[in-house]
């Protein structure tokens, strides 16, 4: 069974909305997620899909090989994400200006 993240992309940033000083741990996870705002902000999804984001998990310490697939969603808003076959899984939000996000600017 996958964990089940709610991410708000903003805590990973510092005050000039570069990636804070942080444990290793937490970078990684900072560039995961982004990865997959980077994704769903630059191209026209298709949540039937796969990201070109590879899943992080590794159950057992053994890499998990699914690819993210995901969704932009109303209620409750964010970029929803799953790996099919480890079921990781999660909601990321506040993500929408930061260094992550890809839509053309206004």
């Amino acid at each position: 069974m996958g964990d089940t993240w709610v991410t708000d992309m903003r805590h990973y940033l510092d005050e000039d909305g570069y990636l804070g000083d942080m444990p290793n741990q937490a970078l990684n996870l900072a560039l995961f997620f982004g990865s997959i705002v980077g994704w769903m902000t630059s191209h026209e999804t298709d949540p039937t899909q796969p990201s070109n984001v590879p899943c992080r998990r590794s159950p057992g310490h053994s890499r998990c090989v699914g690819e993210i697939y995901a969704s932009f969603e109303i209620d409750p808003p964010g970029i929803s994400w799953f790996c099919p076959l480890c079921l990781d899984n999660g909601l990321i939000h506040g993500w929408e200006g930061t260094l992550w996000d890809r839509r053309p600017q206004k």
